[in-house]
Formats: structure tokens, sequence, C-alpha cells
């Protein structure tokens, strides 16, 4: 007589692969998220204490950078070697700070083995060129220096009369940071590990309910894979008041908090420019499919925006984005997509034709152009210029985007202030 086979067998055996699916899912996510995450919280917290370096200089010792007699001076005060400032950074903020005269270290933290300071070593080339002689921001996961990998920040150092001569520095050796990411890790691994324990003990004495469930789970991480967020977790799943209940819960909550950090500017809470282009990718092919152009889209940014950070910092500048985006969001309502492009640049995507989408957008502009702005009681406006397309149909992506550009680029070049249409027609605000 042929001997039965366990309904507990069976099930556990169906059990691990959507279980070891969902487990391997949840840790990649979880890894990846993991590792943007905290390098992201690493180069913001090497900026601050960079920036504070090179704030801290301009404040105590007034005047330019410059060698008097091989001496590093800040106006008529020596700097080199008088290490209290970098000393007292390091300290505070936990990391090495250096401040280069061009390439050199001229005042540092860091040390060798014999416990000298690295002064009088330079910065290496890619340092060097992106910092001195494009004059950017900087941050690298591996920088070597005296033999050590850093994760470094480095920020150009101006004199009065805006030429870069040379750098603030701030780092953290790699090995440390490299331990808590792995500490990190080790946790999410384990508790994935725990979640696929857990369901596979439940599939062990629940019915097929429960295969049934798993499996919804896995198509709705499946989903997550892809980036495709329209779809729901199913509420047989949701309902449930147990283990594979709860992981579906939680496989919910990281797919929110996925579309989030995919879809989502962090801090007009916009669309990005991914999640922008992938809902104007089915618009265009809805309209060509129909040969009608039933959108029209529209670029714009603020202007003169670089002087509102000068001017009143970054703070001000990030306050000015959010009230634009707001007043945006609110026009726009449930109609088209507002996305932040990038920087002080939106993307808007009207679905009307560019006669009523001018109504609507010359509306916008007029709100944000009488509005108010006022920072630690300063008061100012800001005006806006926009290229507007309407020639959707027989078009791409890169084509559309390109036109409306173009546009963007003839308003800024012809005065700003205004809004300039693929028909040639322009207005000034």
């Amino acid at each position: 007589m042929k001997k039965k086979r366990s309904i507990k067998k069976t099930l556990v055996r169906l059990s691990v692969m959507p279980a070891v699916f969902i487990g391997l899912a949840l840790t990649a996510i979880s890894v990846h998220s993991l590792w943007i995450g905290m390098t992201e919280e690493i180069s913001n917290s090497l900026s601050i204490a960079a920036n504070s370096l090179y704030n801290t200089y301009s404040l105590v010792a007034p005047g330019d950078y410059e060698l008097k007699d091989g001496v590093l001076m800040k106006g008529e005060q020596q700097i080199e070697g008088d290490y209290k400032i970098v000393d007292a950074l390091k300290e505070s903020y936990g990391m090495e700070i250096t401040l280069f005269y061009g390439d050199e270290r001229k005042l540092t933290t860091i040390t060798d083995e014999a416990g000298n300071r690295v002064v009088g070593t330079k910065a290496n080339p890619e340092t060097v060129h992106w910092v001195l002689e494009t004059g950017r921001k900087y941050f690298s996961e591996k920088v070597e220096i005296n033999g050590e990998n850093y994760f470094g920040y480095y920020i150009p150092v101006l004199n009065k009369d805006k030429s870069i001569v040379g750098m603030a520095f701030a780092g953290v050796k790699r090995v440390d940071v490299m331990y808590s990411i792995r500490d990190s890790i080790m946790q999410s691994v384990l508790i994935c590990v725990i979640v696929i324990v857990a369901t596979m003990l439940v599939c062990v004495v629940a019915s097929q309910k429960i295969i049934e469930a798993l499996k919804h789970i896995t198509e709705y991480l499946g989903y997550l894979s892809q980036s495709d967020f329209s779809q729901k977790m199913p509420k047989i799943v949701l309902r449930r008041e147990d283990e594979i209940g709860d992981m579906g819960r939680y496989a919910e909550v990281v797919g929110k908090s996925l579309k989030d950090m995919i879809t989502t500017d962090p801090l007009t809470g916009l669309y990005n420019r991914r999640a922008c282009k992938s809902h104007l990718d089915k618009w265009i092919e809805k309209c060509n499919k129909q040969k009608e152009n039933r959108i029209t889209v529209g670029i714009g940014d603020i202007d003169h925006f670089k002087k509102i950070n000068d001017t009143y910092g970054h703070d001000c500048g990030d306050m000015v984005l959010v009230t634009v985006s707001e007043i945006f969001r609110r026009h726009m309502g449930e109609d088209g997509c507002v996305a932040r492009w990038g920087g002080e640049e939106f993307l808007l995507v009207f679905e009307e034709d560019v006669k009523a989408s001018q109504k609507r957008l010359l509306s916008m502009l007029e709100e944000i152009r009488n509005y108010e702005f006022e920072y630690e009681r300063k008061k100012f406006r800001i005006t806006f210029t926009f290229g507007l397309n309407g020639k959707i149909v027989g078009r791409s992506f890169d084509e559309i985007i390109k036109e409306a550009d173009e546009c963007l680029y003839r308003g800024k070049t012809g005065g700003r202030d205004r809004i300039v249409i693929t028909t040639g027609k322009v207005i000034e605000l």
C-alpha cells in the first residue's frame, strides 16, 4: 500500500519557495535602501562639517587666504600651525577635518602612525579636478589618505573675488562606517529570517488559504521589484490576524516607503523626475494612439534662484521651493501631473490643450509672482520662466522635453518672467 504524504510536509514544501522569495526580496530592498540612506546621511553630515570649517574661518579671520613667506594667512591673521579650530570641529562632529590651500593640506586633524599631522601632503588628482578646477562640491565613498580609505566631502574655499584658493574637507574612516552598516544589515537580515520562519510555521498548521495569502504577497513584492506601485495588497491578506497578515502589512508599509523614496522628491513632496517620466510616457502613448494632442507639457524654473540662495541661504531657497510646490499642487489638483524636475526646475503636465493649459499656467504664475516671501524678516518676490509644448502626437518623450526646454531657454535669454510656447508665442508677465 502506497504511503500517504503528510499534509504538513506538503504545506512546508509549498511554503519554502514563496517564503524564501519574500525573504530575499525584503532583504535586498532593506539592504539597498539602508545603503542609500546611510550614504546620504553620511554625505549630509560631512557636508555640514566641511561648511562649518569654511564658515568658522570666515568669521574668526576676515580677509583673503594667501601665502606670506610660505606661511598661510587669512587677512592679517596667521592660521597655519594653529590647530584650535580644526581640533574643536573634530571633537564636535567626530570627523577628521582638513583645510587645504591649493591642493596642499595646511591644517588637518589626520595623523600618521607616529601621531604626526599629515600637513604638507597633497589631495588626489580626482579631487583636485572636481573641486579646484570645476569649483564643485565633491563627495566620495573611497578617498585614500595616508594609506587609509575615507568617506570624504570637499567644498571649494573662495576668496572675496570668488577665486578658488583651496578646499575644506570633512571625512570619516571607511572601515568605521562599514562596521556600522554591517551591523545594521545583519539586524535587517535577522528580522527577515524571523519573518520567514514564522511564516513557514504558520503554513504547517494552516489551510490552503495560507498558500493563497503567500501567493498574493509574492505577487505584490514582484510588482514592487518592477517599480509598479499601482497594485494594492489584497484585503484577504490584510484581514488576517496572524504572521501572514503581519507580513502582508509589513510588505505594504515597505511598498509605500519605496514608492515615496522612488517616486517622490523628499523636499517638496512632488513627483520626482523618474516618476513623472513614467506618467508622461503613458500619456504620450495614449496621445499617439488616438492621434490627438490631449496634453500639454511645461518646463519652467525660478528666475535668479541662485541669487536667492546666495543672498538668504539655502534654507530660504528650500522654503521657496516648498511654497512654490504647494501652489502648483493646489492648482493642478487631480488633473495632470507636477514634478520637481531638478534643482529649481519644475515640469507640469496638463491634461488639456495649449490654450487651456496656458490660461491655467498664467493663473499659477500670477499667484507666485504676487506672493510675498519672508525669511528672517526680509521680504522678496520671485518670478518664473516657462516653456510650454503642446505638440505631442508623433513625438517621443525626449523630443517633447527638448522642445519645451528650448522654449524655456528662449524665455531665459529673452528676458525671463514669461511663457514661451512652441507655436512661437511669447507671453510676458
